[in-house]
């Protein structure tokens, strides 16, 4: 099983940040290890927005320390480049035009009263933990992600 975390930036990456993160990436998963034993990581960055790590937990499963130095790994890139990765009072959405727009929660009430949010629109549930959620259940519809009791 392929561990997941997703880390979503409360703006699109531009092109040549897209390109630095990614290089930035390759270092830190090609010396990620636990205990000493490399880990099988990758990353991809979808949608401009979201930077996600795995790891093949078949091969080494990711320890607490290993799983540590990721999260400061993401906070150092955060830092870097002002994305708010570990805000977690923002939903990002699928608009009608097909763009992703990142709202805070406490803007939920009025994109939905204005219709710009409805109970169809995908939104990213980024609590996923796992690959196959990650291709299935990634994107919900509002009215069954969590984000529902803030409307």
């Amino acid at each position: 099983m392929n561990r997941i975390w997703i880390y979503q930036s409360k703006r699109p990456l531009a092109n040549q940040e897209q390109e630095e993160i990614s290089n930035a990436l390759q270092a830190f998963v090609t010396r990620w290890a636990a205990h000493n034993v490399k880990l099988d990581a990758r990353f991809e960055i979808r949608h401009s927005h979201f930077i996600i790590l795995s790891v093949n937990q078949e091969q080494v499963m990711a320890s607490g320390c290993s799983i540590d130095d990721s999260v400061r790994f993401m906070q150092a890139l955060d830092n870097q480049y002002g994305l708010s990765l570990f805000d977690r009072q923002q939903m990002a959405f699928v608009d009608e035009t097909g763009q992703i727009q990142v709202c805070g929660l406490n803007e939920i009430g009025a994109l939905y009263q204005s219709g710009q949010l409805s109970d169809q629109t995908p939104i990213f549930n980024n609590t996923i933990q796992d690959a196959e959620a990650l291709e299935n259940t990634w994107q919900v519809p509002f009215q069954e992600s969590g984000y529902v009791m803030f409307k």
